[in-house]
């Protein structure tokens, strides 16, 4: 019985330093991770400013387009 209670493994203390130091690598990963993500609220914010820029500007074209090609297919007609 004493037997089955007692564990056949084997922890070292060199493999509880890896493991801790494997895992201190991770933490800091993490913690660079979770600073970059301060700045993603400003940059999403950023983006949908210049989504909206842009969709002005291509409304703003497209009307040019279309005021110069009726233009130009107005002059046409009335050469014809």
């Amino acid at each position: 019985m004493a037997d089955e209670t007692q564990s056949s493994i084997r922890i070292t203390n060199l493999q509880v330093y890896e493991k801790l130091m494997e895992l201190n690598s991770v933490q800091i990963e993490m913690l660079v991770d979770l600073r970059h993500m301060k700045a993603l609220p400003e940059k999403v914010a950023l983006i949908e400013r210049e989504l909206a820029r842009l969709k002005v500007i291509a409304g703003l074209s497209y009307a040019v387009f279309t005021a110069v090609l009726t233009g130009v297919t107005a002059a046409l007609i009335r050469l014809l």
